[in-house]
């Protein structure tokens, strides 16, 4: 039996703590009928290796609580991990938190995955707000999967709460940075990223698609739900 609210699907999310942005930015594309709830795990200073390694520990026990909820699907919010952890770390804990909680569960690198893959690309451009020592794991990570990283960038943000400071003015300057000629999409990572105001601009500027996490996220989430479309436009990858 459900109640009040989420009568039409329920959304868990595992979100760092540092995150202020990805649950807003649920709440505000949700198809009436469903809801978002969120268990935290600390997050907190600069974003280092080692904030992520203490962070990664928290989850399954953030896992055990959300499922308390009774969600209908799970999301592990937090795309660095990717990067920081060994290869098949996302793989691997998804299934685990899906065993643990009996609901599907998706993470931040799957969902990206799948959305890139539902859209067939193969040559990405890719932003992301990471430290530059950080940032560059991203592109051999790509590339290992299969991808083609033509163009890539990152704002460089050491400190945690910086990164969801950045507005869609500093966002449409830093994309249009990048070179997006030989492209088959842009790709911007963060969950604590705000995108959701600029993913259609962007498209149209552009003229291709982008992905970013929380709105990949979205829609592999969705797919868990009978209400599969979210209430605001949010790209290509909805369509």
């Amino acid at each position: 039996m459900k109640g009040v609210y989420g009568a039409k699907g329920r959304i868990g999310l595992v979100v760092p703590a540092n995150n202020s942005v990805i649950e807003p930015e649920f709440w505000s594309a949700l198809p009436q009928g469903c809801s978002v709830h969120a268990a935290r795990i600390l997050a907190k200073g600069d974003l280092t290796p080692e904030a992520v390694r203490r962070m990664e520990r928290d989850a399954d026990a953030a896992v055990e609580a959300i499922a308390a909820t009774g969600v209908d699907v799970i999301a592990y919010c937090d795309m660095v991990t990717t990067f920081i952890m060994e290869p098949g770390w996302n793989e691997a804990a998804v299934e685990r938190f899906a065993r643990a909680a009996a609901v599907p569960c998706v993470s931040a690198w799957t969902a990206m995955r799948d959305a890139l893959e539902k859209l067939d690309v193969e040559q990405i451009a890719i932003g992301t707000p990471y430290p530059a020592a950080i940032h560059a794991l991203v592109p051999p990570f790509f590339e290992a999967n299969g991808f083609q990283v033509k163009s890539h960038a990152t704002l460089d943000i050491l400190a945690m709460r910086e990164v969801p400071c950045v507005d869609a003015s500093r966002l449409g300057d830093f994309v249009a940075r990048l070179d997006l000629a030989a492209c088959d999409a842009l790709v911007l990572l963060a969950t604590d990223l705000p995108t959701f105001g600029s993913i259609e601009a962007l498209e149209a500027r552009h003229d291709l698609p982008v992905l970013t996490s929380n709105q990949a996220l979205l829609w592999a989430a969705l797919r868990h739900l009978p209400a599969a479309r979210p209430v605001q436009r949010l790209g290509r990858v909805f369509q």
